[in-house]
Order: structure tokens, then C-alpha cells, then sequence
């Protein structure tokens, strides 16, 4: 029997499971009605999965908001800080749903920022979620005068927030037990958990953050109460708690706890334990309407990157904009989104634009940064249909591809009419992988460790799974594209073909990783890129012990590697995920391939990647940053490293 056929037959055995228990009720503590629990509250955009700020380009704009709605609440409101840009006299803001208006508020006059609330009352709510529109216009301080170009200046809200109204309900029933907003999830093991459960927790805390990965929720990993089989922590609001451990018969059932909010418990054995985690985050949970169940082989396969994808597809929807003299639409090249490290990226513009009368002429340029890739003059058919290749050293993780109608010519004040660009949402999008990754060090995560990544554990504990847990987690909130971690025996792991996870916090890894920052003698510390021995740097300091979260390419297997480890001092180690887990925007910033981190500082950034040149690379320069991390020369240890990093910086980073 195939691979494919017996997944298809254990997806069929689940249905038929997650049917059969629809009427079980005998098999687990009776749970009351849905009850409510802590009444209203008010979430920042980010919670809600949306960006910090909503900006509206042009004289007119529409941002789209889909807004996640816990049961039992609604939302009433939307609270923050207009700004206005100058040159703008007058103008509006329409919160509209369902096809009618629900609230219009004026944008103030006289004044750069002000406070500003936009009811919300009476929006629709289908499934968890409210769908709300809300549309800018804006007028010239004086009508005689022509309109601005407020594209990038552009009328924005920030600091935003939703105000929520109602009781948040309390789930009776296994379906409705991740909420549409989830701020935490605490995961409780064993205090010695097994492989089954550390590969069970690993998968299923990575696959919650994925579902949540705009929102970013925090996933933490706790140890049971030794004795006890159900966590003693109170719950706030918006937060769940499960728990993972073995038992002789598998089970997804749902038990009452003393704060009336009801613990998850996941159950089995083996490949069991592993099939009930799926259960809850994969779709078919939504029929599982009971307070126990039992999943059959939910081993579906991860989904593997396409070659040819659309603007839709890729997350990017803000593809029309309004202005007068020049209209710009901004597409965001994600290669998480795209799902590998990618390169000879090309995009197939679809579109239109005004038509421009026969005073007036125009083009429309294609850039990257200060590179444009294309231009072409405007016709009177107001369609685009151009190809653009993206240049591989203009990759980034992210990519801004910057679409631009500019308009010339005669025109008048209070007569020129806007002109809208607007592009498909179905253009096409294509692409290869790249090998090695572009570009390299952290700029290639998490997009070099997908679809699935080997994980190993230097030894299966509970210090170490929790280690795993927080790379994973946060290299995962970086991308909705879902990372499979798979736990494996520490020895497959270094000896995988595949992208790989390293946690060693004692040290001791073996001669065939070969990693960026190494300590190759006893007082010695060697910094060089593992694909090119010939520049390297090394320098003498005596008694360093550091800790370092490295990412390189590992040329020999050709696979990405991320290595968590030290020298036998794992505190360090774990301050740099401390730090990491702190703030989880951390991971977007980091450059180079080695995070490193000695004594009580802050954990620092280090590269091998980049060509030495004479000004960087003086054994004096290394000396100082290493030996000033060492505590020899601490006084210079915070300018040594600014000047040492930034000369370091890696070619092409995020």
C-alpha cells in the first residue's frame, strides 16, 4: 500500500472517529453548560492579528479588517490615534459592513495627531468573526488648491485597539476549544517526559502557534505537579491549558477545573499520543462536538513549497490605490510565505489603471528600494500585463516590490480627476529554491527549515524539550506557513539529510558540525563561515564560556542547520532564549549566524558571513569584542561589538 493511500485511509478512519463520538458522553466528567467568564475587554491590533498601524494611502483608501470574535463578546469599537498628514483640510472615515454604513467619523482639522474612536456597533458576526471595512477620504486644506500626494505621507491610525463587549465563554465541547483570540497556551508535561510526549508537545505547541501566528500567542511549556495529573495555575483570560501524557487508552477529552475553564488532555501511546495533538488543530476537530474524543492517523503531509503561487496566495491584499498625480501599490514577497529559501523570483503583473486623457501622459515604474526593474509608458487600454523578475541579490526574507503609476502633463487645479491602480490579486507568482539559501545566517529562517525540520535533543529532558520548544515557537510565529517539527534521536539528527534543529546545551557536539563560532583550543574562540575555511578569525581568551544560537548551511548534507548550544554553561544558553522568547520580533531582526551571549549581557549578533576587509578583520578588533564579552575589557564591550557588528553586517539581510 502506497504512502498516499494510507493516508488517505487514516483520514477516512478519523472521520468516521470524530463522527462516532458525537454521542459519547460517558466517558469523561460531565461538563456544565457553556458558562461566561470575565467580562469585556480591549485588544491591541496585534492580538487580533493585525498590524500595529492601519494606513490610508491617498485621497481615498479602503483597509479591510477581519476581526476575530470570541464567543459570548462582540465588538464595539475601534480606539486609537489618528495622524493626520499635511496639506489635508477636511475629510472622513467610514466604518462600513454588511453593505451599510455603521458609523462615520471626521478626520480633524488643525492638528498633526488626535484621539479617535470608531463605533462598531451592530456589525454582523459570522463564525467567530466580523468582516468591517473601513474607507478614507480626504480634501485639500482649500478647494482652489490641488490635491497632495498623500501616498506615503499618508492618513494613518496608530496604536490602535478593538474594545470588546460581552462575557467570553468558557468551551464545552472539544470544537470550540481553541478560541478565535488565544493570548496564551500553557502545555504541561510529565517532569520527566517521555520521547512520545516531548515529540507530541513539540509538534503540537509549534501547530497552535501556526494557527495563532498573527496574533502572537505566547505557547509556554510547564512541568505537571508532581503527584497530580491536571495543572494548579489559574487561567486568565483568553488563555488555555492542556496537558500531554501517556495513558494506556488514547483521548482528546476535556475536564473541569477548579476556575471553571475546562483542561484539555491528550492521551496515548506511541503514534496514539502524537494522532490526539493533531485532532485539535487539524480542521476535522471542528466536528468533534463532544467533551471526549478519540483520533485515528492523522499523519497527513506537510505541505510542500509550490513553484508557481499568486499575489493572493502570499498574504498580500492591499493591491488598489486612489491619489491624484501618482498612485502606488506596494507587493510584499514573503519567502515564508513562499515556503523556501527562494531565488529567480518572477511576478506576472495583471492589472489596470485610469486611462489618462489625451493632455496628459504617464508611467509606471517597477522598484526595489532605489533599483527600478521596469517602466513602460501608459496607453488608453489602462491594462497591465508585464512580467518582472525580482534580481536574486535584491532578495531579502521580505522583499518590497513597489508598483507606481506616475502621472505628467497638464493639470489643473479642482478639475484633474484621481486615477486608481489596481492590481490582480491573481497574478502569478514564480519561483525556485534557492541552494544554498539566500540570503544566508538567520536572513534563510524559518524559510530553509519548512515544510517539516529533524529536531534532537542532546538529552530528552524537560529543560531541553522546553529549549526546543522555544526555538520552534518562535521561528514558527514568524510565518503562517505551518513548520512541522519532528523529534528524532539526537544521533539522527546530526547524521539528517534534512533541515535540522540542534539543542545541546552542555556543549559536545561532534567534529561533523561544523558551526560559525567555535572554541578550538582551550583559551581559544575561532570565528569563520564553515563554507569558506579560508578567512577565519581567532583569538586568545582565557576562561570565555559563552552561549550561542547559530545558524549556518551545512554544505555537506545540504541542508539548513540551527544549533542551540554552549560551552557547558547552558544558563547562557537559555538567556539568549529568555531574550529571544521576550519579545518575539527579536527573531525578525537578528542578522549574521551567530547569536552569542556571556556573563549578564545582552545576547549580541556576529557574523562570518561577510568578505574581511583590512578595517573589520585585525586580530585586535576580534580581540576586543571577544575578550571585552569575556570581562577583560568590559568597559569596551558595548561600543566593541556596535562597531564589530555593524562592519560585520551580512550582505543581503531583513
Amino acid at each position: 500500500m502506497s504512502e498516499r493511500v494510507r493516508r488517505g485511509a487514516g483520514l477516512a478512519a478519523t472521520c468516521v472517529a470524530a463522527a462516532a463520538v458525537l454521542g459519547v458522553t460517558a466517558a469523561s466528567p460531565a461538563l456544565a453548560q457553556p458558562v461566561p467568564a470575565r467580562q469585556d475587554a480591549t485588544l491591541g491590533l496585534p492580538a487580533v492579528g493585525l498590524g500595529r498601524t492601519l494606513n490610508f494611502p491617498g485621497q481615498d483608501a479602503t483597509v479591510s479588517l477581519h476581526l476575530p470574535v470570541p464567543p459570548g463578546m462582540v465588538p464595539t469599537a475601534l480606539r486609537g490615534t489618528i495622524q493626520v498628514p499635511a496639506g489635508s483640510g477636511r475629510g472622513w472615515i467610514d466604518a462600513v459592513a454588511g453593505g451599510r454604513i455603521l458609523s462615520r467619523i471626521d478626520v480633524p482639522a488643525g492638528a498633526p495627531t488626535a484621539p479617535v474612536t470608531i463605533p462598531l456597533a451592530g456589525v454582523p458576526i459570522t463564525d467567530n468573526a466580523a468582516q468591517v471595512q473601513l474607507r478614507s477620504h480626504l480634501a485639500p486644506l482649500d478647494d482652489q488648491w490641488c490635491a497632495e500626494d498623500w501616498s506615503e505621507d499618508s492618513l494613518s491610525i496608530v496604536d490602535a485597539s478593538i474594545d470588546y463587549a460581552g462575557n467570553e465563554i468558557q468551551p464545552a465541547v472539544i470544537a470550540d476549544f481553541l478560541p478565535p483570540v488565544l493570548q496564551r497556551l500553557d502545555l504541561y508535561v510529565p517532569e520527566n517526559p517521555t520521547p512520545d510526549e516531548s515529540a507530541a508537545a513539540l509538534e503540537f505547541g509549534t501547530a497552535v502557534t501556526a494557527h495563532y501566528a498573527n496574533q502572537g500567542t505566547v505557547v509556554d511549556l510547564r512541568a505537571l505537579p508532581a503527584g497530580r495529573s491536571m495543572p494548579d495555575q489559574p487561567v486568565g483570560q483568553f488563555e488555555r491549558q492542556v496537558v500531554i501524557a501517556e495513558a494506556d487508552s488514547p483521548a482528546v477529552q476535556l475536564s473541569p477545573s477548579a476556575a471553571d475553564v475546562p483542561v484539555l488532555t491528550l492521551s496515548g501511546q506511541g503514534a496514539t499520543l502524537l494522532d490526539q495533538t493533531r485532532l485539535l488543530v487539524d480542521s476535522l476537530a471542528e466536528v468533534v462536538v463532544a467533551s471526549t474524543a478519540t483520533a485515528g492517523a492523522l499523519d497527513t503531509a506537510p505541505i510542500l513549497a509550490p513553484d508557481a503561487t499568486t499575489l493572493s496566495d502570499l498574504g498580500v491584499t492591499q493591491l488598489t490605490s486612489t491619489s491624484t498625480g501618482r498612485a502606488r501599490v506596494v507587493v510584499g514577497l514573503d519567502q515564508t510565505r513562499l515556503g523556501r529559501p527562494s531565488d529567480d523570483v518572477t511576478v506576472h503583473l495583471l492589472g489596470n489603471y485610469t486611462p489618462l486623457p489625451s493632455a496628459q501622459n504617464g508611467q509606471i515604474t517597477v522598484t526595489v528600494g532605489d533599483t527600478t526593474l521596469a517602466h513602460w509608458p501608459v496607453d488608453d487600454t489602462g491594462r497591465i500585463d508585464q512580467w518582472v523578475d525580482i534580481p536574486n541579490d535584491l532578495l531579502t526574507r521580505y522583499t518590497e516590490v513597489v508598483v507606481t503609476l506616475q502621472v505628467a502633463g497638464v493639470m489643473t487645479c479642482g478639475s484633474t480627476q484621481p486615477v486608481t491602480l489596481t492590481l490582480d490579486p491573481a497574478s502569478p507568482v514564480t519561483s525556485d529554491t534557492a541552494t544554498p539559501p539566500s540570503p544566508a545566517g538567520f536572513g534563510a529562517l524559518p524559510q530553509a527549515l519548512l515544510p517539516t525540520v529533524d529536531v534532537g535533543l542532546q538529552d530528552n529532558t524537560f529543560a531541553n524539550l522546553r529549549r526546543a520548544l522555544s526555538l520552534t515557537t518562535g521561528l514558527q510565529a514568524m510565518t503562517v506557513t505551518p513548520m512541522r517539527p519532528e523529534l528524532v534521536s539526537f544521533d539522527d539528527a546530526v547524521n539528517s539529510t534534512s533541515p535540522t534543529i540542534l539543542v545541546a546545551p552542555d556543549g559536545g557536539l561532534p567534529d561533523s558540525i561544523a558551526l560559525p563560532l567555535t572554541r578550538t583550543g582551550e583559551d581559544t574562540i575561532e570565528l569563520a563561515d564553515p563554507n569558506d575555511s579560508g578567512h577565519s578569525r581567532t583569538v586568545d581568551v582565557p576562561t570565555l564560556q559563552f552561549g550561542s544560537v547559530q545558524a549556518t548551511w551545512d554544505a555537506n548534507k545540504e541542508r539548513m542547520l540551527l544549533v542551540a548550544t554552549s560551552t557547558a554553561v547552558p544558563e547562557n544558553l537559555d538567556r539568549i532564549l529568555d531574550w529571544l522568547q521576550a519579545d518575539r520580533n527579536r527573531w525578525f531582526t537578528l542578522t549574521g549566524d551567530v547569536l552569542f551571549q556571556t556573563a549578564d549581557r545582552e545576547p549580541v549578533n556576529l557574523s562570518s558571513l561577510t568578505e574581511p576587509t583590512p578595517e573589520t578583520t585585525s586580530s585586535s578588533t576580534v580581540r576586543g569584542v571577544l575578550a571585552a564579552a569575556g570581562g577583560v575589557l568590559a568597559l569596551g564591550l558595548l561600543g566593541g561589538l556596535a562597531v564589530w557588528v555593524a562592519s560585520r553586517k551580512p550582505r543581503s539581510t531583513t
